[in-house]
Protein backbone atom coordinates (compact mmCIF):
# COMPACT_ATOMS: atom_id res chain seq x y z
CA UNK A 1 0.00 0.00 0.00
CA UNK A 2 2.82 2.21 0.68
CA UNK A 3 4.42 1.70 -2.52
CA UNK A 4 1.41 2.25 -4.20
CA UNK A 5 0.80 5.72 -2.60
CA UNK A 6 4.49 6.84 -3.38
CA UNK A 7 3.90 6.06 -6.96
CA UNK A 8 0.74 8.35 -7.42
CA UNK A 9 2.49 11.61 -7.70
CA UNK A 10 4.59 10.18 -10.04
CA UNK A 11 1.78 9.00 -12.25
CA UNK A 12 0.01 12.01 -12.18
CA UNK A 13 2.93 13.88 -13.19
CA UNK A 14 4.10 11.53 -16.35
CA UNK A 15 -0.31 12.43 -16.71
CA UNK A 16 0.44 16.30 -16.96
CA UNK A 17 3.39 16.20 -19.08
CA UNK A 18 2.03 13.79 -21.68
CA UNK A 19 -1.28 16.42 -21.76
CA UNK A 20 1.11 19.17 -22.27
CA UNK A 21 2.81 17.48 -24.67
CA UNK A 22 -0.07 16.53 -26.84
CA UNK A 23 -1.43 20.02 -26.25
CA UNK A 24 2.12 21.57 -27.26
CA UNK A 25 2.04 19.01 -30.60
CA UNK A 26 -1.77 19.90 -31.22
CA UNK A 27 -0.83 23.55 -31.36
CA UNK A 28 2.52 23.12 -33.61
CA UNK A 29 0.39 20.97 -36.20
CA UNK A 30 -2.52 23.57 -36.64
CA UNK A 31 0.34 26.52 -36.47
CA UNK A 32 2.00 24.46 -39.69
CA UNK A 33 -1.42 23.59 -40.90
CA UNK A 34 -3.19 27.25 -40.68
CA UNK A 35 -1.56 29.18 -43.26
CA UNK A 36 -2.72 26.83 -45.93
CA UNK A 37 -6.08 26.65 -44.72
CA UNK A 38 -6.31 30.57 -44.92
CA UNK A 39 -4.69 31.00 -48.26
CA UNK A 40 -7.64 28.57 -49.38
CA UNK A 41 -9.91 31.26 -47.34
CA UNK A 42 -8.32 33.92 -49.50
CA UNK A 43 -8.27 32.65 -52.49
CA UNK A 44 -11.28 31.41 -52.63
CA UNK A 45 -12.74 34.99 -51.64
CA UNK A 46 -10.93 36.48 -54.43
CA UNK A 47 -12.08 33.92 -57.13
CA UNK A 48 -15.55 35.02 -56.06
CA UNK A 49 -15.18 38.36 -57.28
CA UNK A 50 -17.48 39.01 -60.36
CA UNK A 51 -15.83 39.77 -63.25
CA UNK A 52 -12.20 39.00 -61.76
CA UNK A 53 -10.14 36.26 -60.91
CA UNK A 54 -7.63 37.05 -57.94
CA UNK A 55 -4.68 34.95 -56.21
CA UNK A 56 -1.92 35.30 -53.25
CA UNK A 57 0.74 33.29 -53.65
CA UNK A 58 1.50 32.68 -50.03
CA UNK A 59 0.30 33.90 -46.34
CA UNK A 60 2.32 34.18 -42.88
CA UNK A 61 0.44 34.31 -39.89
CA UNK A 62 1.92 36.04 -36.68
CA UNK A 63 -0.63 34.56 -34.34
CA UNK A 64 0.63 36.69 -31.10
CA UNK A 65 0.71 39.50 -32.91
CA UNK A 66 -2.73 38.77 -33.98
CA UNK A 67 -1.60 39.79 -37.90
CA UNK A 68 -0.94 37.82 -41.39
CA UNK A 69 0.93 38.87 -44.63
CA UNK A 70 -0.65 38.33 -47.82
CA UNK A 71 2.86 37.84 -49.96
CA UNK A 72 2.41 38.56 -53.78
CA UNK A 73 -1.34 39.29 -54.80
CA UNK A 74 -2.79 39.66 -58.26
CA UNK A 75 -6.41 40.44 -59.01
CA UNK A 76 -7.01 40.56 -63.07
CA UNK A 77 -9.95 40.88 -65.08
CA UNK A 78 -11.41 37.93 -66.95
CA UNK A 79 -11.26 37.40 -70.25
CA UNK A 80 -7.91 37.63 -71.08
CA UNK A 81 -7.67 40.24 -73.18
CA UNK A 82 -6.11 42.94 -70.82
CA UNK A 83 -1.98 42.17 -70.63
CA UNK A 84 -2.02 43.91 -66.83
CA UNK A 85 -3.48 43.23 -63.68
CA UNK A 86 -6.22 45.61 -62.16
CA UNK A 87 -4.56 45.60 -58.90
CA UNK A 88 -1.07 43.35 -57.60
CA UNK A 89 0.68 44.45 -54.66
CA UNK A 90 3.91 42.37 -53.04
CA UNK A 91 2.81 42.38 -49.31
CA UNK A 92 -0.54 43.44 -47.61
CA UNK A 93 -0.11 43.51 -43.62
CA UNK A 94 -3.73 43.08 -41.81
CA UNK A 95 -3.20 43.01 -38.20
CA UNK A 96 -5.33 43.78 -34.88
CA UNK A 97 -4.65 47.86 -34.10
CA UNK A 98 -3.12 47.03 -29.95
CA UNK A 99 -2.96 50.60 -28.47
CA UNK A 100 -6.98 50.93 -29.68
CA UNK A 101 -7.39 47.44 -27.31
CA UNK A 102 -6.03 49.10 -24.68
CA UNK A 103 -8.48 52.23 -24.96
CA UNK A 104 -11.77 48.85 -25.00
CA UNK A 105 -11.81 49.31 -28.91
CA UNK A 106 -11.08 46.51 -31.34
CA UNK A 107 -10.26 47.26 -34.51
CA UNK A 108 -7.52 46.72 -37.50
CA UNK A 109 -5.04 48.24 -39.35
CA UNK A 110 -3.71 46.99 -43.35
CA UNK A 111 -0.66 48.15 -44.58
CA UNK A 112 0.22 47.19 -48.38
CA UNK A 113 3.82 47.36 -49.97
CA UNK A 114 4.12 48.39 -53.36
CA UNK A 115 0.58 48.20 -54.36
CA UNK A 116 -0.04 48.97 -58.72
CA UNK A 117 -3.55 49.71 -59.60
CA UNK A 118 -3.79 49.93 -63.67
CA UNK A 119 -6.82 51.51 -65.07
CA UNK A 120 -6.89 50.92 -68.73
CA UNK A 121 -9.03 52.40 -71.84
CA UNK A 122 -9.88 50.17 -74.63
CA UNK A 123 -12.21 50.25 -77.76
CA UNK A 124 -14.68 47.62 -76.15
CA UNK A 125 -15.82 47.14 -72.54
CA UNK A 126 -13.36 43.73 -72.64
CA UNK A 127 -10.54 45.45 -73.28
CA UNK A 128 -10.95 48.06 -70.99
CA UNK A 129 -10.19 48.07 -67.32
CA UNK A 130 -11.60 51.43 -65.43
CA UNK A 131 -13.17 49.75 -62.37
CA UNK A 132 -14.17 46.59 -60.56
CA UNK A 133 -17.46 45.34 -61.37
CA UNK A 134 -17.42 43.19 -57.82
CA UNK A 135 -17.88 44.59 -54.40
CA UNK A 136 -14.44 44.33 -53.40
CA UNK A 137 -15.24 45.87 -50.17
CA UNK A 138 -17.05 42.64 -49.25
CA UNK A 139 -13.80 40.89 -49.49
CA UNK A 140 -11.71 43.38 -47.49
CA UNK A 141 -14.66 42.63 -44.82
CA UNK A 142 -14.00 39.09 -44.66
CA UNK A 143 -10.62 39.24 -44.73
CA UNK A 144 -10.37 41.44 -41.79
CA UNK A 145 -13.43 40.70 -39.80
CA UNK A 146 -13.10 44.32 -38.02
CA UNK A 147 -13.74 47.84 -38.39
CA UNK A 148 -10.94 49.61 -40.40
CA UNK A 149 -9.11 51.85 -38.48
CA UNK A 150 -5.78 52.75 -40.58
CA UNK A 151 -4.40 52.50 -43.14
CA UNK A 152 -0.97 52.76 -44.88
CA UNK A 153 0.52 52.28 -48.84
CA UNK A 154 3.94 52.43 -49.62
CA UNK A 155 5.89 52.98 -53.00
CA UNK A 156 2.22 52.99 -54.82
CA UNK A 157 1.95 53.13 -58.37
CA UNK A 158 -1.14 54.25 -60.41
CA UNK A 159 -0.86 53.82 -64.08
CA UNK A 160 -3.39 54.55 -66.96
CA UNK A 161 -3.00 52.89 -70.28
CA UNK A 162 -4.22 53.03 -73.40
CA UNK A 163 -2.98 49.69 -75.76
CA UNK A 164 -4.91 50.68 -78.77
CA UNK A 165 -3.82 54.01 -78.94
CA UNK A 166 -1.17 55.57 -81.24
CA UNK A 167 0.77 56.25 -79.61
CA UNK A 168 0.40 53.77 -77.29
CA UNK A 169 -0.17 55.45 -73.53
CA UNK A 170 1.02 54.70 -70.43
CA UNK A 171 0.65 57.76 -67.70
CA UNK A 172 1.55 56.96 -64.11
CA UNK A 173 2.21 58.66 -60.93
CA UNK A 174 4.67 56.32 -58.51
CA UNK A 175 6.11 56.41 -54.84
CA UNK A 176 2.51 57.36 -53.78
CA UNK A 177 2.60 57.30 -50.14
CA UNK A 178 -1.01 57.62 -48.30
CA UNK A 179 -1.44 57.36 -44.62
CA UNK A 180 -4.95 57.58 -42.92
CA UNK A 181 -5.55 57.74 -39.42
CA UNK A 182 -8.45 57.03 -36.83
CA UNK A 183 -11.01 55.94 -39.49
CA UNK A 184 -13.25 55.01 -36.61
CA UNK A 185 -12.81 57.82 -33.97
CA UNK A 186 -11.42 55.40 -31.23
CA UNK A 187 -9.41 58.70 -29.87
CA UNK A 188 -13.06 59.68 -29.37
CA UNK A 189 -12.14 62.96 -30.40
CA UNK A 190 -14.93 65.57 -30.31
CA UNK A 191 -13.65 67.42 -33.08
CA UNK A 192 -15.98 67.87 -36.06
CA UNK A 193 -13.33 66.38 -38.68
CA UNK A 194 -11.72 63.53 -36.62
CA UNK A 195 -10.02 61.26 -39.39
CA UNK A 196 -6.84 62.18 -41.00
CA UNK A 197 -5.61 61.13 -44.52
CA UNK A 198 -2.89 62.49 -45.71
CA UNK A 199 -0.49 61.35 -49.43
CA UNK A 200 2.19 62.37 -51.50
CA UNK A 201 3.37 60.79 -55.29
CA UNK A 202 5.97 61.88 -57.87
CA UNK A 203 5.18 62.17 -60.97
CA UNK A 204 7.47 63.05 -64.19
CA UNK A 205 9.37 65.15 -62.83
CA UNK A 206 6.87 66.41 -59.93
CA UNK A 207 5.10 65.89 -56.94
CA UNK A 208 1.74 65.91 -55.82
CA UNK A 209 0.97 66.61 -52.31
CA UNK A 210 -2.87 65.63 -50.52
CA UNK A 211 -4.13 66.73 -46.85
CA UNK A 212 -7.13 65.39 -45.84
CA UNK A 213 -9.52 66.24 -42.76
CA UNK A 214 -13.09 63.97 -42.37
CA UNK A 215 -15.86 62.76 -40.43
CA UNK A 216 -15.46 58.87 -41.78
CA UNK A 217 -17.98 57.81 -40.00
CA UNK A 218 -20.61 60.10 -41.45
CA UNK A 219 -22.96 58.64 -44.17
CA UNK A 220 -22.83 62.83 -45.49
CA UNK A 221 -19.31 63.38 -46.90
CA UNK A 222 -17.92 65.74 -44.70
CA UNK A 223 -14.19 66.45 -44.93
CA UNK A 224 -11.64 69.26 -45.32
CA UNK A 225 -9.68 69.00 -48.19
CA UNK A 226 -6.82 70.09 -50.09
CA UNK A 227 -4.09 69.00 -52.90
CA UNK A 228 -0.93 70.12 -54.70
CA UNK A 229 0.54 69.29 -58.14
CA UNK A 230 3.50 71.09 -58.81
CA UNK A 231 6.36 71.10 -61.66
CA UNK A 232 4.82 68.22 -64.08
CA UNK A 233 6.99 68.24 -66.70
CA UNK A 234 4.91 68.32 -69.86
CA UNK A 235 7.27 66.87 -72.81
CA UNK A 236 7.01 63.80 -70.28
CA UNK A 237 3.53 63.11 -71.30
CA UNK A 238 3.82 63.73 -74.86
CA UNK A 239 2.10 60.17 -76.07
CA UNK A 240 -0.93 61.25 -74.13
CA UNK A 241 -0.89 64.75 -75.66
CA UNK A 242 -0.49 63.24 -79.31
CA UNK A 243 -2.94 60.57 -79.11
CA UNK A 244 -5.43 62.38 -77.29
CA UNK A 245 -4.62 66.15 -78.49
CA UNK A 246 -3.50 65.47 -81.38
CA UNK A 247 -0.25 67.78 -80.54
CA UNK A 248 2.77 67.81 -78.56
CA UNK A 249 4.77 70.47 -76.51
CA UNK A 250 8.53 71.39 -76.74
CA UNK A 251 8.54 72.48 -73.50
CA UNK A 252 5.99 73.46 -70.32
CA UNK A 253 5.25 72.12 -66.65
CA UNK A 254 2.05 72.02 -65.35
CA UNK A 255 0.73 72.99 -61.91
CA UNK A 256 -2.60 72.03 -60.08
CA UNK A 257 -3.96 73.50 -56.98
CA UNK A 258 -7.76 72.04 -55.36
CA UNK A 259 -9.11 73.22 -52.44
CA UNK A 260 -13.08 71.54 -51.65
CA UNK A 261 -14.36 71.25 -48.34
CA UNK A 262 -18.27 69.73 -47.86
CA UNK A 263 -21.19 69.55 -44.84
CA UNK A 264 -24.51 68.54 -44.79
CA UNK A 265 -24.76 68.01 -48.35
CA UNK A 266 -23.13 71.01 -49.67
CA UNK A 267 -19.48 71.67 -51.34
CA UNK A 268 -17.49 74.52 -52.04
CA UNK A 269 -14.08 74.48 -53.75
CA UNK A 270 -11.85 75.32 -56.91
CA UNK A 271 -9.19 73.93 -59.24
CA UNK A 272 -6.54 75.84 -60.56
CA UNK A 273 -4.47 74.62 -63.77
CA UNK A 274 -1.47 76.58 -64.46
CA UNK A 275 1.24 76.00 -67.45
CA UNK A 276 4.23 77.76 -67.01
CA UNK A 277 7.12 78.34 -70.36
CA UNK A 278 4.59 76.69 -72.77
CA UNK A 279 5.68 76.09 -76.00
CA UNK A 280 3.29 74.00 -78.29
CA UNK A 281 5.18 73.22 -81.56
CA UNK A 282 8.40 73.92 -83.22
CA UNK A 283 8.70 73.90 -87.18
CA UNK A 284 12.15 72.31 -87.86
CA UNK A 285 11.76 69.38 -85.76
CA UNK A 286 8.23 68.69 -86.82
CA UNK A 287 9.32 67.75 -90.26
CA UNK A 288 7.17 64.20 -90.68
CA UNK A 289 4.28 66.09 -89.33
CA UNK A 290 1.53 65.85 -91.98
CA UNK A 291 0.18 69.67 -92.72
CA UNK A 292 -3.11 69.45 -91.04
CA UNK A 293 -1.26 68.41 -87.73
CA UNK A 294 1.03 71.25 -87.88
CA UNK A 295 -1.76 73.70 -88.43
CA UNK A 296 -3.99 72.29 -85.49
CA UNK A 297 -0.58 72.67 -83.38
CA UNK A 298 -0.09 75.70 -84.48
CA UNK A 299 -3.67 76.62 -83.69
CA UNK A 300 -3.04 75.47 -80.20
CA UNK A 301 0.27 77.28 -79.44
CA UNK A 302 -1.58 80.52 -80.52
CA UNK A 303 -4.22 80.12 -77.96
CA UNK A 304 -2.16 79.13 -75.41
CA UNK A 305 -0.15 82.51 -76.81
CA UNK A 306 -2.69 84.15 -76.76
CA UNK A 307 -4.17 83.40 -73.01
CA UNK A 308 -0.47 83.49 -71.50
CA UNK A 309 0.44 85.89 -68.79
CA UNK A 310 3.34 87.52 -70.66
CA UNK A 311 5.21 88.00 -67.47
CA UNK A 312 4.62 85.07 -65.51
CA UNK A 313 5.05 82.75 -68.68
CA UNK A 314 2.05 81.00 -67.61
CA UNK A 315 -2.10 80.24 -69.30
CA UNK A 316 -4.11 79.39 -66.25
CA UNK A 317 -7.69 79.68 -64.93
CA UNK A 318 -9.85 78.97 -62.06
CA UNK A 319 -13.08 76.92 -61.99
CA UNK A 320 -15.19 77.51 -58.79
CA UNK A 321 -17.72 74.96 -57.81
CA UNK A 322 -20.17 74.91 -55.04
CA UNK A 323 -23.81 73.93 -53.95
CA UNK A 324 -25.40 70.42 -53.63
CA UNK A 325 -23.04 67.63 -54.29
CA UNK A 326 -24.96 65.75 -56.13
CA UNK A 327 -24.97 68.57 -58.79
CA UNK A 328 -22.41 71.59 -57.65
CA UNK A 329 -22.85 74.68 -59.98
CA UNK A 330 -19.52 75.21 -62.20
CA UNK A 331 -20.76 78.72 -64.09
CA UNK A 332 -18.76 79.00 -67.06
CA UNK A 333 -18.41 82.55 -67.13
CA UNK A 334 -16.03 82.10 -64.15
CA UNK A 335 -14.03 80.27 -66.38
CA UNK A 336 -13.83 82.35 -69.04
CA UNK A 337 -13.23 85.37 -66.93
CA UNK A 338 -10.17 83.77 -64.75
CA UNK A 339 -8.46 82.32 -67.96
CA UNK A 340 -8.72 86.22 -69.43
CA UNK A 341 -8.29 87.91 -66.05
CA UNK A 342 -4.75 85.73 -65.79
CA UNK A 343 -3.66 86.55 -69.36
CA UNK A 344 -4.51 90.94 -69.17
CA UNK A 345 -5.09 91.80 -65.83
CA UNK A 346 -3.71 90.31 -62.95
CA UNK A 347 -1.82 86.61 -63.22
CA UNK A 348 -3.27 83.61 -60.69
CA UNK A 349 -0.57 82.86 -58.22
CA UNK A 350 0.56 79.35 -58.76
CA UNK A 351 -0.43 78.52 -54.71
CA UNK A 352 -3.26 77.28 -52.43
CA UNK A 353 -5.33 80.15 -51.56
CA UNK A 354 -6.03 78.86 -48.26
CA UNK A 355 -10.07 80.23 -48.66
CA UNK A 356 -11.99 77.12 -48.67
CA UNK A 357 -12.92 75.13 -45.35
CA UNK A 358 -15.41 73.55 -43.13
CA UNK A 359 -16.33 76.57 -42.18
CA UNK A 360 -17.44 78.20 -45.04
CA UNK A 361 -19.70 75.53 -47.11
CA UNK A 362 -23.17 76.29 -47.25
CA UNK A 363 -22.54 80.22 -45.79
CA UNK A 364 -23.88 83.22 -48.08
CA UNK A 365 -20.98 84.67 -50.21
CA UNK A 366 -20.93 87.62 -52.77
CA UNK A 367 -21.78 85.83 -55.49
CA UNK A 368 -19.34 86.34 -59.43
CA UNK A 369 -20.81 84.38 -62.13
CA UNK A 370 -20.34 86.31 -65.06
CA UNK A 371 -17.69 86.84 -67.62
CA UNK A 372 -17.39 90.50 -66.68
CA UNK A 373 -17.88 89.65 -62.61
CA UNK A 374 -14.72 87.85 -62.90
CA UNK A 375 -12.76 89.79 -65.63
CA UNK A 376 -12.34 92.84 -63.73
CA UNK A 377 -12.69 91.60 -59.63
CA UNK A 378 -10.62 93.65 -57.48
CA UNK A 379 -9.62 90.84 -55.19
CA UNK A 380 -6.20 90.28 -54.88
CA UNK A 381 -5.70 86.34 -55.35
Amino acid sequence: METSNYNKPKHKKKRVRNIILIVVGVLIVIRLILPYVVLKVVNKKLSEIDGYYGHVDDIDLALIAGAYKIKVIKLEKTGGEIPVPFFAADEIRLAVEWPAIFKGKLVGTIKVEHPVLNFVKGPTEETSQTSMDGDWRDVVDDLLPLKLNSFEINNGEIHYQDFHSDPKVDVYSDNIHILAENLTNEKNDSILLPSTVVGSADIYGGSATMNMKLDALNKIPTFDFNAELLNLNLVEVNDFLKAYGNFDVQKGTFGLYIEAAAKNNKIDGYTKPIIKDLDVINWKEEKEDPLPEKLWESLVGFGGWIFKNSSEDQVATKVEFSGNLDNPDVPVGVIIGETFRNAFIKALQPALENNVNIKTVGTDKEKKDGFFDKLFDGKKE
